[in-house]
């Protein structure tokens, strides 16, 4: 490994984003592409759960939004590490990647419809981000790129199980869409993690 880093993506509100250099590794083509799209991933995710906080008061949505910033800025962090442009914009709600602005449009119109719908979209937004993680692992044998990876995959697991305790008080239940019943199932066995520690 040519590139040392500690990087904490935030599963609590004391952690935060932390990258330590001593020599950068390149990145491929394709390192770069997944982690410019992971970086407005991250930020779909705040900032719908940003809206539902703002329709809805509930708190899971502010903390975990407030988790989901803590992500973006830690692919951020890496990629100013690594001299990788960002391309994300700034503004809520604003995505370069055509499916994640059509992804957004989407989500949103179904938080809007109700508390209930707002909590299975959060499950289906970290459904999604385990599976892009998953996915994107088996594109790098960077030790930083998979460590971030774990990290962030760490991270979305936790919120999952949060979504998924919200919606079992409902008396509802969420169908994995990306994932396989197996690895939903397994996940939710588990205790929240403490990502990146």
């Amino acid at each position: 490994m040519s590139m040392t880093a500690a990087l904490l993506t935030g599963c609590s509100d004391n952690e935060q984003a932390i990258i330590d250099t001593l020599t950068i590794e390149p990145l491929t083509a394709a390192e770069i592409e997944d982690l410019q799209f992971l970086r407005e991933e991250e930020k779909l995710a705040r900032d719908v759960y940003t809206h539902a906080y703002s329709l809805y008061g509930v708190n899971v949505f502010t903390n975990i939004a407030s988790s989901e910033q803590r992500h973006t800025d830690s692919v951020l962090a890496l990629m100013n590490t690594c001299g990788v442009t960002d391309t994300a914009s700034p503004t809520l709600g604003v995505f370069n990647d055509p499916e994640l602005a059509q992804l957004y449009t989407t989500l949103i119109a179904r938080v809007e419809t109700s508390l209930a719908e707002a909590f299975a979209v959060g499950a289906t937004i970290e459904d999604l981000d385990i599976y892009d993680l998953d996915v994107k692992a088996t594109h790098t044998t960077n030790t930083d790129l998979q460590q971030l990876y774990s990290n962030l995959k760490c991270g979305s697991e936790n919120h999952m199980r949060s979504f998924t305790k919200q919606l079992n008080a409902l008396n509802l239940t969420y169908t994995p869409v990306y994932i396989d019943s197996a690895q939903y199932q397994e996940l939710l066995a588990a205790p929240q993690g403490g990502c990146g520690n």
